[in-house]
């Protein structure tokens, strides 16, 4: 922490960065539920950017995500949302790799290209965000 007036160092203004990150992302979530709660899901699905920001705010937490729980998240027949992941995976957007103490499970993270994305839109969004 620096004392008042003091420039802040590359390294404190990296985590004030993904602090914002991790804090956009959160709200962002939240308003994809809340949205869906009024309106239903059927309105306003977009399960592939709900996959997108549980899977930035879990690696931004530093947390494995198992594909299953993954696709939980999107809210949609776990049939579908494998197809999607397994989709996004093919295009780039997610990585998949077994897990090494359980090769059923299947742990998901996301490309370089796809977090550098994220991070820029998250960025941005931190810009309007008080």
């Amino acid at each position: 922490m620096t004392r008042k007036g003091e420039p802040i160092g590359p390294q404190e203004s990296e985590k004030a960065r993904r602090q914002d990150r991790a804090r956009i992302c959160r709200v962002l979530i939240e308003e994809r539920r809340l949205v869906q709660a009024a309106f239903g899901q059927k309105l306003c699905a977009n399960f592939n950017w709900d996959m997108l920001l549980e899977l930035y705010e879990a690696e931004s937490e530093g947390r494995d995500v198992y594909q299953s729980a993954l696709c939980l998240s999107a809210g949609i027949p776990d049939s579908s949302a494998h197809r999607w992941a397994a989709k996004l995976a093919a295009r780039g957007v997610f990585a998949r790799r077994h897990d090494d103490m359980d090769k059923r499970r299947i742990i998901v993270t996301m490309t370089d290209d796809t977090r550098h994305a994220l991070d820029r839109i998250m960025d941005r969004l931190a810009r309007w965000a008080p």
